[in-house]
């Protein structure tokens, strides 16, 4: 049987390594405004019922 060896892989150049690995300061869009406020919604009602029925029957 022939065995031949082929790399996965071809040779990167050592300018694509820096390329590829460089690292990017990342920011927030500069207008950006986030709502921190966490609004009461029936998801949260449903839990705080379901947490009161399970004191009870302890």
């Amino acid at each position: 049987m022939k065995m031949q060896l082929q790399t996965l892989l071809s040779e990167i150049s050592k300018t694509d390594i820096e390329k590829l690995t460089n690292q990017v300061k990342e920011t927030l869009a500069p207008g950006l405004v986030l709502n921190r406020t966490k609004t009461f919604s029936s998801a949260d009602l449903w839990n705080i019922q379901r947490r009161r029925r399970a004191i009870v029957i302890r």
